[in-house]
């Protein structure tokens, strides 16, 4: 992630800023892959999956929306299968 200000990363803003990025529901998603997953696979699953889709458009909210169910589902299995206590 960038510096840290808002409005620099759209995890920063967010994760740590707490402000509406990708509506409410997407960005919760992505709060849930961060409790899951840890910030350095969020970061990693960010580049790989969605960086390209942070130009802010409403079609963009709507592919992080779908990409964050999709990885929540993932991790959440993964968790229920490892029994780490969800």
């Amino acid at each position: 992630m960038a510096n840290g200000k808002p409005g620099d990363h759209p995890l920063t803003d967010i994760l740590i800023h707490k402000l509406e990025v990708y509506g409410a529901e997407a960005d919760e998603l992505i709060r849930k892959i961060d409790s899951l997953g840890g910030r350095r696979e969020l970061e990693e699953w960010w580049e790989r999956c969605l960086r390209t889709a942070t130009t802010g458009s409403s079609q963009d909210s709507t592919l992080v929306l779908a990409k964050a169910r999709e990885r929540y589902g993932e991790l959440l299995s993964k968790a229920r299968e490892s029994s780490w206590g969800t």
